[in-house]
């Protein structure tokens, strides 16, 4: 057996160890804007691809990482109905200005769209998150703010797990 193939060998143990454990923070923090450092959903969709999940293990990690997400979004959004958008200054590793053109568009297509805003930043990368600012500086209702954040978030990391998983079952 080569060092190599120990070391991953060591690495996929860790993995199972310690893998939803830390997807779980991971993804708290990456629905609370600090996770922004990192793409996540490479390592969602690389854990997925380590363990190699049933179906049903592969449900419970999707279930997980949308949970954590939204936790982590509704921190935001709390924060934002506390501290309005001086929130965005308070969140290390995040530089959105409050002032600036790109968050000023995010403010735009809330109040114009509202739910629908928010579902849609949350399915699409590089926009997820940011508008729970807005929604709550707008003391938009928690309940359709958690339905919307809920369901968008679901179907996002459904398909980062469901690809590989599908990818795996197609090469073994």
């Amino acid at each position: 057996m080569s060092p190599l193939s120990t070391t991953l060998e060591i690495v996929i143990d860790v993995v199972h160890v310690v893998g939803l454990p830390a997807l779980f923070v991971v993804f708290v923090l990456k629905g609370a804007l600090v996770g922004k450092v990192f793409p996540t959903s490479v390592v969602l969709s690389g854990y997925v691809v380590a363990i190699g999940p049933t179906y049903l293990t592969a449900a419970v990690i999707v279930v997980l990482v949308t949970v954590a997400h939204v936790i982590g979004q509704f921190v935001v959004y709390g924060a934002s109905k506390r501290y309005g958008t001086d929130v965005l200054t308070r969140l290390p590793c995040l530089e959105i200005d409050p002032d600036s053109d790109q968050f000023r568009r995010i403010e735009d297509w809330f109040a114009r769209y509202g739910g629908l805003a928010v579902f849609v930043t949350n399915v699409i990368p590089w926009s997820r998150g940011l508008i729970a600012v807005p929604a709550g500086v707008s003391d938009y209702p928690s309940g359709r703010y958690f339905v919307h954040v809920g369901s968008s978030t679901l179907l996002y990391h459904a398909v980062y797990v469901t690809v590989p998983l599908v990818g795996l079952a197609i090469l073994t």
